[in-house]
């Protein structure tokens, strides 16, 4: 029985060829996309679930409540992990994290500067699921001047050959090979090179009041950590209370769990991109509905052609055959298209998987073919395809009345024409939806690259000085400005549009001096020219006025409304006590710039004068770039001639923020194209089957004198007020849901009703040129041909 169902379903296919390449196409295009959408959202919900305990695994992040501000970082004080673990119970163990200084490791002639270097406490493979691939990990996290280094990190330095047992050196310092780890997975929220042991520094380091630490602890399971979190409000009485109270300074903890980072943080501070939950169920709910309307296409060939299947269920059905095996046998030919179609998606995938990685910015390989994830996509596809998708056909044909087949009452293509509408109008909203969709992302996403910034990044190299390089950067400044292909050469302390320090200064207020959280940066006399931020009020550093060093700060705009200043210049701030102490009042106001970022808020800022640092801005003529390249390497070799020559250009580096956004943009606009073709080829298929049957009626109307626009506009017009009846629904739907979506923006575009116009007109347009083709056949037919081909 199966055999005979197998050949007559293939049978059937090969007869109506035209018919079955249209549903497979649309098929196969729609599984497609869902797999890779499939994947991709499996693998936004995995980070750092390859960790054994990562459902007790807890990071711990600090809110800072100051009078008039509020702020968190994802980051504890150094002392906070033993003295956690010392007086609560409930902490089973806990690790640190400390970023080691950006250095220039060396092994013989091979040497990098590595700025992705830990150091950690010994309880890190016990809390952490990293694979060792050869040598004592544990030794690496427990005796000094010994290293675990990733497995790409050993390549790098080592080739090919064992690095166990060799040494790394940085300055004064080297590191003896330990272990060689498995490189960090990429569904990871934090990601390291190498690994050393936190006994590597001074046992007493760090105080209560300095934050700077990634802390994570392993709690017991099922604990309640909010209820926990309550508890870890005494440690600010026990420990901090003296340090902050008399400033009004509150902190408080939370416990981030492991596997929320990736998709839940919305910090601007993490270690790595971050995904979006949002997006997640975005890409999870545009894959359900590419399934969809491939299961829709389906559903609405089958039952347009029902008229050229009736005459076979009516013969079988006088031949004794009963409902159910017709039933079975359109289930069968259902399944078997979706199966079909199925192993070309599959082959699409293993083909696209690669340009799929370079699109998504994921590292997926083949072995995801057979991953539990996908094996039960494929599952659901057939399940939601060709099963339930198959359901409607199969109960419609197998319905039909032998003796009212045989006696020519079918009417052809008649029957469920309102179903058939209903299912185009669903199609063409998900299809409107996801147009407007695609194009608030892309508006978004270009109103925060193209909003002002602040400064200018055009045509400014950025360089990095490490440990007594920094001495030397008044020597490598005066050689570079020899050329005149260089305009300024500024240096700070921190990359600008990547945050900044905060420390509490002592600051005039109205109220008299207090203390405030400020965010501030150390700046050299020609940082805010090269960068061309503007001065509103004041002046700028000035290189002949060495005390400006100690007695000089610059803040923006945002903290003068902070202190409520009706006049900020020669207000006072002070930092420290010592002789190096900062005791500046402030010379000069400039206009807010987005220190920390396009998607965060600008914040208060104050510019310390200092003249060397370690982050070197270079502005450069737009000419002759590559020569004014090639003499700033020449002045860096004669400088730093045992240094390598990195850089990068600041408009890169500041626009990599918008990565993650960029990248998810192009994959929404893929899969809306996907969704539109789709739907089109739907669509093509129910016009070519509407101009057959109405074949005779066109060529009577012919007969009669009606032309060939008049055939056209009737085609048209019952296929546009499908589309627009589509557009009247999704229009509101988009609307709302978008508006949703800018709201997790600081800085968001608005819907505009142009946008929404374009959508409209787009789908209409691409309806159009969908029908057209056939609809412009069926006004050409000769009316002799068209009631004869009918008769």
């Amino acid at each position: 029985m199966i055999k005979n169902i197998l050949k007559t379903a293939i049978r059937h296919i090969f007869k109506y060829f035209g018919y079955s390449f249209l549903n497979i196409i649309g098929l196969t295009l729609g599984i497609t996309s869902s797999l890779f959408l499939i994947i991709y959202v499996a693998d936004e919900l995995s980070y750092d679930n390859y960790h054994e305990k990562a459902d007790r695994i807890y990071r711990v992040s600090s809110t800072i409540t100051e009078p008039d501000d509020q702020f968190t970082w994802i980051v504890a004080q150094i002392p906070f992990g033993p003295q956690v673990a010392q007086d609560y119970p409930e902490v089973e163990s806990f690790v640190r994290f400390i970023n080691m200084p950006r250095q220039l490791y060396k092994y013989e002639d091979n040497e990098y500067n590595e700025d992705n270097f830990y150091y950690a406490d010994s309880t890190l493979f016990s809390i952490f699921s990293y694979n060792v691939i050869e040598g004592d990990a544990i030794a690496a996290v427990s005796e000094p001047n010994k290293i675990a280094l990733t497995e790409k990190v050993a390549l790098k330095y080592f080739g090919n050959t064992n690095a166990i047992g060799k040494t790394l050196t940085a300055g004064a310092n080297s590191y003896e090979v330990v272990a060689i780890l498995e490189n960090v997975p990429s569904n990871s929220h934090f990601r390291f090179d190498a690994i050393a042991a936190r006994n590597n520094l001074p046992k007493q380091l760090g105080s209560w009041g300095n934050f700077g630490v990634f802390t994570y602890l392993l709690l017991p399971d099922n604990i309640d950590v909010k209820a926990f979190e309550t508890k870890l409000d005494d440690m600010y009485d026990n420990y901090m209370k003296s340090i902050f109270e008399a400033m009004n300074i509150t902190i408080k903890y939370s416990l981030e769990p492991l596997k929320d980072i990736h998709l839940y943080s919305t910090n601007a501070s993490e270690p790595e991109p971050t995904g979006s939950i949002t997006y997640v169920y975005i890409f999870g709910i545009v894959a359900f509905f590419l399934v969809l309307i491939a299961a829709m296409n389906y559903m609405n060939l089958a039952t347009a052609r029902s008229a050229k299947r009736a005459k076979e269920v009516g013969l079988r059905k006088v031949a004794g055959t009963s409902r159910g095996p017709l039933l079975f046998q359109f289930l069968a030919e259902s399944v078997f298209l979706t199966l079909v179609s199925l192993l070309f998606s599959i082959v699409l995938v293993i083909i696209l998987l690669h340009q799929f990685n370079i699109v998504a910015g994921k590292s997926f390989d083949l072995s995801i073919l057979i991953s539990p994830i996908f094996l039960a996509a494929l599952f659901s596809i057939v399940l939601i395809i060709g099963i339930l998708g198959g359901c409607y056909p199969a109960f419609y044909l197998s319905r039909f009345n032998p003796g009212a087949v045989l006696k020519g009452e079918v009417t052809q293509g008649a029957s469920g024409s309102s179903f058939r509408k209903v299912l185009v109008v669903i199609q063409f909203s998900i299809s409107v939806i996801m147009i407007i969709c695609t194009l608030v992302v892309y508006n978004q996403l270009n109103f925060l690259k193209t909003m002002d910034q602040g400064f200018d990044q055009e045509n400014v190299i950025s360089l990095r000085l490490d440990g007594e390089m920094i001495n030397k950067y008044p020597v490598l400044k005066t050689s570079l400005l020899n050329h005149p292909g260089i305009k300024y050469v500024s240096s700070t302390n921190t990359p600008i549009g990547e945050g900044s320090g905060k420390l509490v200064f002592n600051v005039e207020t109205n109220q008299g001096m207090m203390e405030k959280g400020v965010n501030f940066s150390v700046v050299d006399h020609d940082f805010i020219d090269a960068l061309g931020i503007k001065i509103s009020e004041g002046r700028n550093f000035r290189q002949d006025m060495r005390s400006d060093t100690l007695q000089a700060v610059i803040v923006n705009e945002t903290f003068v409304k902070r202190m409520a200043w009706s006049k900020a210049l020669g207000k006072k701030i002070q930092l420290g006590q010592n002789a190096g102490a900062l005791n500046a009042r402030v010379v000069g106001v400039m206009a807010d710039y987005h220190q920390t970022g396009m998607y965060n808020e600008t914040e208060s800022l104050l510019l310390a004068y200092r003249i060397n640092n370690n982050i070197v801005y270079i502005k450069i003529n737009e000419d002759e770039t590559d020569k004014t390249l090639s003499h700033i390497e020449t002045q860096w070799n004669e400088v730093f001639p045992d240094k390598p020559f990195e850089y990068t250009f600041l408009e890169e580096r500041f626009n990599n923020q918008f990565e993650a956004d960029e990248k998810r943009g192009v994959i929404f606009t893929l899969f809306t194209i996907l969704a539109i073709i789709i739907a089109c080829l739907g669509l093509f298929g129910l016009v070519s089957y509407m101009v057959e049957q109405r074949t005779k009626e066109i060529g009577v109307r012919k007969t009669f004198g009606a032309n060939e626009i008049s055939i056209l506009e009737l085609i048209i017009k019952y296929f546009l007020k499908l589309a627009l009846i589509a557009i009247i629904i999704a229009l509101p739907i988009a609307y709302y849901f978008m508006s949703r979506w800018l709201e997790n923006y600081v800085y968001r575009t608005k819907i505009s009703i142009y946008l929404l116009i374009i959508a409209a007109l787009s789908t209409v347009l691409i309806s159009i040129i969908t029908i057209s083709f056939k609809a412009y056949q069926a006004a050409n037919l000769n009316p002799a041909e068209s009631v004869k081909m009918r008769s």
